[in-house]
């Protein structure tokens, strides 16, 4: 594990990195499927564990968080990414000794010069999970009151999205396991005098918990609301506004459940779905239509409890990130730009 030091070091010298790979190259290709453009489209798995990568956040500038490991044979472990293969740990340190973080995942990122990320760490002493910012290159956790002791016996908390103006997007989980949003005004200086804004399930009529997924620089905030059968419905809206309830539909039929991952500042909104077969495929809202995203290899068949495609960031470029199972393994994948490219399945 590195330490806090070691983290800003890397990280300025992954900026380095970053403005000079962003330049045309002519990435290794994979197969070509459902029409997807195989000079677009990448398998891009850090080789700490071969079997499990999730992409789950790209900026502006084509920086991608994730993490590998399924969390029981090899442990979670946060990774930052320029494509195709420079990789730079992300795990979180700042504990102090003996204790250390079982588990990382880095999900946001933004698109700052020198990108905040945030993602979840677990507390290997108390086994309790906090939402993380590194800004910086300094580590600190972030936890919403309401989701701590003594209000929760044993903690779960994430953060998932990061905009550009210190404003994050996460949920706490209650001692029933439902989930419950919020958007958190972080303070960088001091973390711990960060304001949290919540997004009850009592915001939507019949849910019984919610997830507030990422936030824009528009302060939109995207997420999901669960039902109490277990669905999931995606909800969008400004910060401190009304949300809007939203459901994906596919040639003309509403979908089972919806789960919106990310958003971008034009308006766009990514995700998964589950049909009414029960398949999972990644979905994009763009120009209030809904495409279908399967990415090529993707199977039914579950890998580490992880089945079809599911889509979990998109930037202002169009450029989309996730992971999908081929069946045996999970697999992390960028989709680059145009959107011109997409699947034509739409409402």
């Amino acid at each position: 594990m590195k330490s806090k030091a070691s983290t800003g070091v890397a990280r300025r010298l992954l900026m380095t990195v970053a403005a000079i790979a962003l330049a045309p190259v002519a990435f290794a290709q994979s197969g070509r499927a459902d029409g997807t453009d195989p000079e677009s489209f990448f398998v891009l798995d850090n080789p700490g564990d071969p079997n499990f990568n999730q992409l789950l956040g790209i900026n502006d500038g084509r920086v991608i968080v994730g993490y590998f490991g399924d969390g029981t044979i090899i442990p979670n472990n946060g990774y930052v990414l320029v494509p195709k293969n420079h990789y730079s740990v992300e795990n979180f340190t700042n504990l102090p000794s003996p204790d250390f973080a079982s588990q990382t995942q880095a999900i946001g990122i933004n698109t700052r010069a020198f990108p905040d990320i945030v993602g979840f760490y677990t507390d290997h002493a108390t086994g309790f999970t906090h939402g993380f910012l590194d800004s910086n290159g300094v580590q600190s956790p972030v936890d919403d009151p309401a989701g701590s002791p003594p209000n929760v016996t044993t903690p779960v908390q994430n953060l998932l999205g990061i905009n550009n103006f210190d404003e994050a997007a996460g949920f706490w989980t209650d001692n029933n396991g439902h989930q419950h949003g919020f958007v958190v005004e972080l303070d960088t200086q001091s973390p711990s005098l960060s304001r949290f804004i919540e997004i009850p399930p009592t915001t939507f009529a019949g849910a019984i918990g919610t997830q507030a997924s990422d936030i824009t620089n528009n302060e939109e905030v995207c997420g999901f609301w669960t039902d109490a059968k277990g669905n999931n419905h995606g909800f969008y809206g400004f910060l401190g506004q009304k949300f809007f309830t939203f459901n994906v539909k596919i040639k003309g039929v509403t979908v089972t459940s919806t789960l919106p991952f990310g958003c971008n500042d034009e308006g766009e909104i990514v995700g998964s779905f589950t049909d009414s077969n029960g398949n999972v495929h990644g979905f994009i809202l763009v120009d209030r239509r809904f495409f279908q995203f399967d990415a090529p290899g993707s199977s039914q068949t579950p890998a580490f409890g992880t089945m079809g495609t599911l889509i979990n960031g998109v930037n202002d470029r169009g450029d989309i990130v996730g992971f999908f199972s081929d069946g045996t393994k999970v697999n992390g994948f960028v989709n680059f730009a145009p959107a011109s490219d997409r699947d034509d399945d739409q409402n």
